[in-house]
């Protein structure tokens, strides 16, 4: 499995969590809606990219979802978050921050397999 799979997905994943708005907090609702739709995107682009099963690509982005979600919760204030997502969705590069989260996570999940 190469890392540049899934690191293709990370970009796409990981700034569709910008749903909460005012709150100056992560809440559960943001979770669920970023794991939901990390997860598929993942999925996806792992079952059309590299040739894997469906419940190693189900696990994998899994793992994935949920690694990119703690880090980014654990290191980013919600605030700056919003704000590099909305430069990114307005064209902007992809933040130092978010590469160096996309990266990490992927390593880690693809070191375990």
């Amino acid at each position: 499995m190469n890392l540049a799979h899934l690191l293709k997905v990370a970009p796409v994943a990981v700034l569709l969590v910008a749903c909460g708005g005012a709150s100056d907090t992560y809440t559960s609702e943001m979770e669920a809606e970023y794991l939901e739709l990390c997860i598929q995107e993942a999925e996806a682009s792992l079952m059309n990219e590299i040739e894997i099963d469906a419940d190693t690509a189900s696990g994998v982005a899994t793992d994935y979802c949920e690694c990119t979600w703690s880090e980014i919760t654990s290191s980013l204030a919600v605030e700056d978050f919003n704000e590099m997502d909305a430069a990114v969705s307005a064209g902007g590069a992809m933040p130092a921050e978010l590469s160096a989260i996309i990266e990490t996570c992927a390593e880690k999940v693809l070191t375990a397999l």
